[in-house]
Parts: structure tokens; C-alpha cells; sequence
């Protein structure tokens, strides 16, 4: 059964993993999130934002969990659609800022759990 999620980050992001959708915990509720769409602002005035995404929870960046790289323009917002089935993630959805400013709430993730 799939249940749609979405949700953003609570933390700027920083060179440590920090959770997007806060609060959830995928592997310890059996499930797999798909993610299908991502937004990030990017509030720098003269730096893109480089944004790894990690199928881990918040912490030290384990290389192996890295699942993509989003390149967000300097100040806008950047949208990636991912097609269908989406991204799996199956621990959780974390990112780590490599460059630019991705301030707390500027990070929204939505796609669907089953």
C-alpha cells in the first residue's frame, strides 16, 4: 500500500547528514520511502548549492549511502521531478550541503512509503 509523505528539513544543512523529512524513520518501520520530487532554495547571493543526498540517518557522512547530487542556482529555488518508481530510500532521507546556504525549512521532499 503506498502512503504519499512529504516534509522538510527542520536543520540548516550542513557538511553532516541532517535529516529532509523530520521525524521519520523508515527502517525502523519496515518501509521504503520513494522519493519522486525535491525542492531547494538556495538563499546565497553568489554560490550554488551543492546538496548530497543519504539513505542514512543524521550523522557523519558514510560515503557508500550517498544516493545523488542536486545543483541548486544561487538564490532560487530549484524543483527535480525523479520518475517513477522515484528514489528509495530505506533507512532514511538525509542531505549534506558541499556549498551555498540551505537554510532550516528551505528543503522539501515528497514522494510515497510502502
Amino acid at each position: 500500500m503506498r502512503i504519499p509523505l512529504s516534509g522538510y528539513n527542520d536543520a540548516v544543512l550542513t557538511t553532516t547528514v541532517v535529516e529532509i523529512i523530520s521525524g521519520e524513520d523508515f527502517d525502523g518501520e519496515g518501509v521504503v520511502f520513494w522519493l519522486r520530487s525535491l525542492m531547494i532554495y538556495n538563499s546565497h547571493a553568489s554560490i550554488d548549492a551543492i546538496v548530497d543526498l543519504y539513505d542514512q540517518d543524521e550523522g557523519a557522512v558514510v560515503a557508500a549511502n550517498q544516493r545523488g547530487t542536486i545543483i541548486a542556482p544561487y538564490g532560487t529555488t530549484t524543483v527535480v521531478d525523479f520518475p517513477a518508481p522515484g528514489i528509495a530510500f530505506r533507512t532514511n532521507i538525509g542531505a549534506v550541503l558541499g556549498a551555498g546556504t540551505v537554510a532550516a525549512y528551505e528543503c522539501l521532499a515528497w514522494g510515497y512509503k510502502e
